[in-house]
């Protein structure tokens, strides 16, 4: 008994990350023979993984589920060896991870960004865990490492070490420009980091095309696995709400509570809160993800929608629940609706679910606010990806500081929501 509770103790302080790495070993042998599934791995580590490439179109369903394995238990065991508690932007660093496995990270090209982040700190002198949150969310330019490797046709003597080199020198220099983006953003894009990754971005793809070099945007997609996926997240999304509910009166009240968080940077909800109420928090996010899923069938689920869906419902322990969601949710949908192209591009499909970074802005300024920042964030959005190359996977984060720069900026320099409560109560009053 005391090994079990010890056992529960540990996946409990973890946030039951062991348990989601366990699933991800299993289900990474469920679908093809061993030899095929470390046959895709092999293809996935050669995959110069540009925006949009789908690891289920490079290597199949079961070696991209290996990929989200070993990624993820590496991280584990960086933190661990860092000794680093766990905590909401932790967790949702690790989220973000396994959701972009998917589509664009693995081992290979992360440890150069890594590295370059462990540097900084060196020259520094200052603990590579004050920067350990930014470690995490620094892969997101791992396509950058993969690009020089295998994507712009340089022998490997020449492609290697140039690719270890630039992922170094974005490593190295990120600290410094997030450290900045928090001033820009006023804390209003959760993905903080993906947007100091953009403009990392757009240097190298400068560099690039100053040098001959082509930098030619992926869309690599497989759609044939919509059921499983579907069915996969739905039963995630029960789990946690089932879970959380256990909790009783206790957890339904703490939600109450949190569901009145602003969101802005930085709200850990783990400090106020506990696991109960923020998994069951993490399974109304991605329930209302299925939901939209599901009664918009035009949406499609692949390996890129997939991880796009873990990676945010990781946010629900550092910002995002569903009061702060819907609004921006409703401007995105709104804008696609009216949109010639619809959801028949794949970016605007995920730029709907990643929308949700804006969430704070609906949280601080109220439901019509949320609104205009959903509808602005897809309607700028797909600029970006050309803009940057496509060497940053969090491209929604990038586009997002700029919305949220623009709206926060706007709002607090003519105080429009002080004027609008003054005008509800004077009519009120009438």
């Amino acid at each position: 008994m005391l090994i079990l509770k010890k056992i529960y103790n540990e996946l409990k302080s973890t946030m039951f990350l062991p348990l989601l790495a366990t699933l991800l070993l299993i289900l990474s042998f469920c679908f093809e023979d061993i030899l095929t599934v470390f046959k895709g791995y092999g293809e996935i580590m050669l995959s110069p993984s540009i925006l949009l490439t789908d690891y289920f179109a490079v290597g199949g369903m079961g070696a991209t589920f290996l990929n989200a394995f070993t990624i993820l238990v590496f991280n584990i065991v960086v933190l661990k060896l860092l000794k680093v508690d766990y905590n909401g932007p932790i967790f949702a660093g690790l989220m973000m991870i396994i959701g972009f496995s998917f589509f664009g990270k693995n081992i290979i090209n992360t440890l150069p960004i890594y590295l370059g982040v462990f540097l900084h700190c060196y020259f520094r002198r200052v603990n590579i865990k004050s920067f350990i949150v930014v470690t995490l969310f620094s892969s997101g330019i791992s396509p950058l490492v993969s690009y020089c490797f295998f994507g712009i046709g340089l022998p490997l003597y020449l492609g290697l070490p140039l690719g270890i080199i630039c992922g170094v020198i974005a490593g190295f220099l990120l600290p410094a420009l997030v450290e900045a983006a928090m001033n820009f953003t006023g804390g209003y894009n959760l993905y903080n980091v993906g947007f100091s990754l953009g403009v990392i971005s757009i240097f190298f793809y400068g560099i690039f095309n100053l040098c001959g070099f082509d930098v030619n945007l992926a869309e690599l997609l497989d759609n044939t696995h919509r059921l499983v996926l579907f069915w996969l997240l739905f039963s995630i999304s029960i789990l946690c709400i089932l879970y959380g509910l256990s909790g009783g009166k206790k957890t339904i009240l703490g939600y109450f509570n949190l569901i009145k968080e602003s969101g802005r940077l930085i709200s850990d909800f783990t400090i106020n809160y506990n696991n109960k109420v923020i998994f069951l928090n993490i399974g109304l996010l991605s329930l209302l993800s299925c939901l939209m899923v599901h009664f918009i069938p035009e949406i499609p689920l692949n390996g890129i929608m997939f991880g796009t869906i873990i990676a945010i419902i990781g946010f629900a322990a550092y910002g995002i629940h569903i009061l702060n969601v819907i609004p921006v949710w409703i401007g995105a949908l709104l804008y696609i609706y009216i949109s010639p192209t619809k959801f028949t591009n794949i970016s605007s499909c995920m730029a709907l679910f990643f929308v949700t970074c804006l969430a704070p802005l609906a949280g601080k300024y109220g439901f019509i606010i949320g609104i205009v920042a959903g509808f602005s964030h897809l309607l700028i959005n797909p600029f970006f990806i050309t803009f940057q190359g496509g060497f940053d996977l969090y491209n929604n984060g990038f586009c997002a500081g700029f919305v949220a720069f623009f709206i926060h900026t706007i709002v607090d320099h003519f105080n429009w929501r002080k004027k609008i409560k003054e005008l509800f109560k004077k009519k009120s009053s009438e």
